[in-house]
């Protein structure tokens, strides 16, 4: 039996085919959780956006054009969902900051390769959460995602210039901000 395509199940939802939705849902919740998991940086703002992706999908199948393929336009507005929501987190938690310490096991003799690896862990990952919104994302997409330059720019809607641009600057302040923080240690060890 031949699978039904996106696009014509998006049709069929569009028409009020409540199975059609809901199949489109299945095929691609994982997608849209990926993406969104990306760009938030966790699970539960993930699994918001998720869900506020699908009902934004939903209440713009009337104007999806079925001539262009689905899943990039579903990508799309997973990716835009999915940084609203950074955005606006960001703009409910500005004036905090975060005081606790990374939470880093106490090392045991013969286990310092392992903090070592851990604290390089947790560094990237500072760097990375560091970043710009655009940044982060398109370097998630890229790294993480492993989606190609085409793919990412398709699901943020910039050309493929951008997201180009996009990740040289991400990996440039990546680079820096390790760089200062090994700087810091340093000076940090010698006191």
């Amino acid at each position: 039996m031949e699978e039904i395509r996106d696009e014509t199940l998006a049709l069929k939802a569009a028409s009020g085919d409540m199975m059609a939705f809901e199949e489109l849902v299945n095929r691609h919740r994982m997608t849209v959780y990926r993406m969104a998991r990306t760009v938030t940086g966790n699970h539960h703002d993930a699994d918001d956006a998720a869900q506020e992706t699908f009902l934004r999908v939903y209440r713009s199948l009337r104007s999806y054009d079925p001539q262009r393929p689905f899943r990039p336009w579903l990508r799309r507005i997973a990716y835009n969902t999915s940084l609203n929501n950074v955005r606006a987190r960001s703009a409910r938690s500005r004036g905090m900051t975060d005081t606790d310490p990374p939470d880093v096991p106490d090392p045991n003799p013969g286990q310092s390769a392992v903090l070592e690896a851990r604290q390089s862990a947790v560094r990237v990952e500072d760097a990375v959460d560091s970043l710009p919104g655009e940044l982060r994302a398109t370097l998630l997409l890229r790294v993480v995602e492993g989606m190609s330059y085409k793919e990412i720019a398709a699901a943020t809607g910039v050309r493929i210039g951008t997201v180009m641009s996009r990740l040289s600057r991400a990996r440039e302040r990546v680079q820096e901000c390790l760089q200062s923080a090994g700087k810091r240690g340093r000076r940090g060890d010698k006191a």
